[in-house]
C-alpha cells in the first residue's frame, strides 16, 4: 500500500475527526520519516517538528497544540493539508530509492533457512 492509499484509509477511518486525522497523519509522517517522537504512555501522543514549530497531538485527550499553544479546527484542518502534501512529495522523492534499495536487500535469498 502506498502513502496516498494510506492517507486516503486515514480519511475514511476518521472522517468529520479532524485531531484523529491529523494524529493518524502524524503517526504516518513520524514511521516514513523517522522523524519526531511518539510517547510509549497510555496517551500515544506524538511530537512533530515541521519548519521552525512542534506540533504536539495526544488523541487520548483530543489535542493538538503548536508550540504548546492549543490550535483551532481551522488550524488542525490546514495542519492536515500541508501534512498530506508534504507526504505525498516526499514519497514522490524517494521513491526510486526506495525501490532500488528494497530490491537490493529484499530479492536476495536467505541461505541456510531450512538448515
Amino acid at each position: 500500500m502506498d502513502i496516498k492509499e494510506r492517507i486516503s484509509m486515514i480519511e475514511d477511518d476518521d472522517e468529520g475527526i479532524e485531531e484523529h486525522v491529523l494524529h493518524q497523519l502524524l503517526e504516518l509522517a513520524l514511521s516514513v520519516t523517522g522523524r519526531g517522537y511518539i510517547g510509549d504512555d497510555y496517551t500515544k501522543s506524538i511530537e512533530f517538528e515541521i519548519g521552525d514549530v512542534i506540533i504536539f497531538s495526544d488523541p487520548y485527550y483530543g489535542t493538538v497544540q503548536i508550540d504548546e499553544t492549543d490550535v483551532d479546527s481551522r488550524t488542525i484542518r490546514k495542519l492536515i493539508t500541508e501534512i498530506k502534501k508534504r507526504l505525498l512529495k516526499f514519497d514522490k522523492k524517494i521513491e526510486a530509492t526506495r525501490d532500488r534499495t528494497a530490491s537490493e536487500i529484499f530479492d536476495k535469498p536467505i541461505d541456510n533457512l531450512m538448515g
